[in-house]
């Protein structure tokens, strides 16, 4: 059984991409969903962000998944992992495909599409309008009247990197747009929660100091982010900060969530590598949780990818010689 990703890609509009394969591939002229084989070592996630970037040249955040599908080629059998992506990005650069179309979730079955695919596309769609048929005014109401209508809809609709630094380079002079933006990371719109929680990442780039006001906010509203792109911007900005700046009082608030992401299996490998460079910076102010902390990580790099096992033995020693100076 092999191991293939592919991703369901979404733009601005939450229209998805499809792509047609090529002359020189196999099932070439049929439609898929982008992706490729994972490589030893590595894992799903850091598999499906590559190949995008080397098929498509396209940046993408994992914003979700869905059931794995198993098929037999006759010549291979895969199992195809499928990620449900966000992207900023329009026109990807073909490398393997001859076509691209951005299409309807429920067109894509008007597509003639491989065998694994068709699975997936079913997935998504099916999903797609149980999401669609759930949301109601009142939600989208409660979001834009907590942190102000006119800010949400304007995140919402961005659609470069070059808007999202923008967006950042203001909040850095604006603490009400800072606090703004924290708040917005927890909207239940996806789209304005991860483009919140992007700019919040942004903002750390642009001047490390204009977030440590909020750095509580921060915490506050972490263990609620709605999915892993969010949880993933926000660990960044703790991650980039330094522990002296980060409130004593939501210092065991922050030390449980990232024992709790370092725990809970199938986490994603981002979420808990920022985890432990956390535990690690904190264990310098409680130097009585080295050992735990320690322990923690060498069980969540245990059959882990290759990259995840290097950062966590580069913790562990960091750990140890926090220890050894300290005994």
């Amino acid at each position: 059984m092999t191991d293939v990703t592919c991703a369901v890609i979404r733009n601005e509009e939450r229209l998805v991409l499809a792509v047609r394969r090529g002359p020189g591939m196999n099932n070439a002229g049929k439609w898929e969903f982008p992706g490729g084989k994972t490589r030893p070592g590595e894992d799903h996630e850091e598999c499906i962000i590559r190949e995008i970037d080397e098929e498509l040249g396209m940046e993408i955040v994992i914003c979700g998944r869905l059931e794995a599908v198993e098929h037999d080629y006759g010549n291979i059998r895969i199992r195809l992992i499928p990620f449900i992506c966000d992207t900023l990005a329009s026109k990807p650069l073909l490398s393997e495909h001859d076509q691209y179309r951005w299409m309807e979730p429920d067109e894509l079955m008007t597509l003639d599409m491989t065998a694994a695919d068709i699975p997936v596309a079913l997935q998504y769609a099916s999903g797609h309008r149980c999401a669609a048929n759930s949301e109601t005014e009142e939600e989208t109401a409660g979001i834009t009247t907590e942190v102000g209508e006119e800010l949400s809809c304007m995140i919402g609709r961005i659609t470069s990197v070059e808007e999202i630094i923008m967006v950042a380079q203001s909040a850095v002079n604006d603490p009400n747009l800072l606090s703004q933006l924290v708040g917005l990371c927890s909207s239940t719109e996806k789209r304005v929660g991860f483009m919140a929680s992007w700019a919040l990442a942004k903002v750390v780039d642009v001047d490390l100091k204009a977030m440590v006001p909020f750095l509580s906010l921060v915490i506050d509203v972490l263990p609620s982010a709605p999915n892993e792109s969010v949880q993933r911007s926000l660990m960044r900005v703790l991650t980039r900060s330094r522990t002296s700046d980060i409130p004593q009082s939501h210092h065991a608030k922050l030390i449980d969530y990232c024992m709790t992401v370092m725990r809970v299996p199938n986490v994603p490998v981002a979420p808990k590598a920022y985890a432990m460079e956390i535990l690690a910076s904190l264990c310098e102010l409680y130097p009585e949780m080295v050992n735990e902390v320690a322990g923690a990580v060498q069980l969540a790099i245990n059959d882990a990818s290759w990259g995840m096992q290097a950062a966590g033995r580069k913790v562990i020693q960091r750990l140890g010689r926090g220890n050894s100076l300290k005994d």
